[in-house]
């Protein structure tokens, strides 16, 4: 919405509360929930929501990083308002993140995302993303939480088991203005995989934080529980979320295709070194793309994406679909839908950005990067990586921190499994 269009929706009687929120460095989303005076007071008096600096950098634990921190004020951006069709009264805002003082927060991700736009615009082009998430939705029984099915992969049975939960989720993701192209049954028991419409990157970002609020939502008025977490079980395939990229000129010319491209393949040049920027920093990115612990065992997939280069073939982390004439967009599939996707959109933007300045290319079905094997490297390559003074390293260094809290505790935990295969041991 306008501005304007918010104070109408606020006029019309229609809101009684709104939550003003804003996303952490780790990509969780956090804020509070302002009745409708305070909240107009807010928008009139171009005033931001104080909130202690120490949310935007909270460990997996909600513990933050060090005990002193100042305020951080949240400014509600109008075009990310949504009112929220399931719940009554109330609506949604996200935030951009300032310091007292007016400048920009270090550990504002959307505002990181908003600026590398900037720089992408100063280029003459802008980048239109399509998220493809994938969870699974879960029941209690028996004390546990197990697939909400057993349907087979992309079988009618698992749209016919869920469809009065999917055709709510469809119908009040369209109503929060976000359009859904298809949903699928995907390849484990209750996982479902949802593909949304192309959108300017910083619009797309905030869809999918909108979405995954939706899917949640949903999923607890039907007494069952929908997760994101990449590999919630040992014995079924992970979670993905596959982004499509199109690079446009910023009046929308496109600028991703070649006729007479030399390699056959039928992108430009601009496309092949803004791809081959990304290639440069993918073992850096994937410590954004793929940000947990858990992320890793994903890739023991045999469906999961493991080859370090661009290609047609499924398995190149960038795939160049058979419809790439028509769809005009290249496939980026080792995310997580647990990334912080404006940390993740950032440094794929920036990355292509250096890919483009430097005129590099990229050469088509060849591995040339190889990736890590778990968060440990992968947060070593960033940690190691140019990319992240133009990510913030302020930032991207709080981001290592979190990550690092993360694997000490992982390694320190005594899991079942250990205990079954040495508590005997030596005997």
């Amino acid at each position: 919405m306008s501005k304007p269009e918010l104070m109408d929706a606020l006029k019309s009687g229609r809101v009684d509360y709104v939550r003003v929120e804003f996303i952490d460095v780790l990509g969780h989303v956090r804020g509070r929930s302002l009745r409708r005076a305070e909240f107009e007071k807010v928008i009139n008096g171009n005033v931001g929501v104080p909130y202690a600096e120490s949310l935007l950098v909270l460990d997996y634990r909600d513990k933050p990083l060090k005990t002193e921190y100042g305020d951080a004020l949240a400014f509600p951006d109008p075009q990310s308002f949504v009112i929220i069709p399931y719940l009554e009264r109330t609506a949604r805002v996200l935030s951009f993140l300032f310091s007292p003082d007016g400048t920009p927060s270090k550990y504002c991700t959307r505002s990181l995302l908003q600026r590398a736009n900037q720089k992408l615009e100063e280029r003459g082009l802008k980048l239109e993303v399509a998220f493809e998430p994938t969870f699974y939705l879960l029941k209690e029984e028996e004390g546990s939480l197990r697939p909400s099915d057993n349907s087979k992969a992309f079988s009618p049975e698992g749209l016919m088991d869920q469809q009065v939960f999917l055709k709510d989720v469809i119908k009040y993701l369209e109503l929060v203005g976000i359009e859904v192209e298809m949903i699928n049954k995907h390849y484990g028991p209750g996982q479902y995989e949802i593909t949304f419409s192309a959108k300017e990157s910083l619009g797309a970002a905030d869809e999918l934080v909108t979405a995954r609020e939706v899917i949640r939502d949903v999923a607890k008025l039907h007494n069952k529980l929908a997760t994101f977490m990449p590999k919630p079980y040992s014995t079924h395939p992970g979670s993905s979320m596959d982004i499509y990229l199109r690079l446009t000129k910023t009046d929308g010319t496109d600028v991703m295709l070649d006729p007479n491209d030399p390699k056959g393949i039928g992108l430009s040049k601009t496309a092949y070194s803004f791809f081959g920027g990304i290639l440069e920093h993918l073992g850096s990115i994937l410590a954004i793309a793929s940000p947990t612990i858990n992320s890793y065992k994903r890739f023991k997939d045999v469906i999961t994406p493991g080859l370090g280069g661009i290609g047609t073939e499924r398995h190149y982390i960038l795939r160049i679909p058979s419809n790439l004439k028509e769809n005009r967009s290249v496939e980026f599939r080792l995310a997580d839908p647990l990334s912080n996707s404006y940390l993740l959109l950032s440094a794929l933007i920036y990355a292509g950005m250096e890919g483009i300045d430097k005129g590099l290319d990229a050469e088509v079905d060849n591995v040339v990067v190889n990736i890590p094997r778990d968060m440990r490297e992968a947060l070593s390559n960033l940690d190691k990586d140019s990319l992240k003074y133009n990510l913030d390293e302020k930032l991207v260094s709080a981001f290592l921190e979190l990550k690092r809290r993360e694997i000490e505790d992982y390694e320190s935990f005594i899991t079942e499994w250990e205990r079954d295969a040495y508590l005997k041991a030596g005997w």
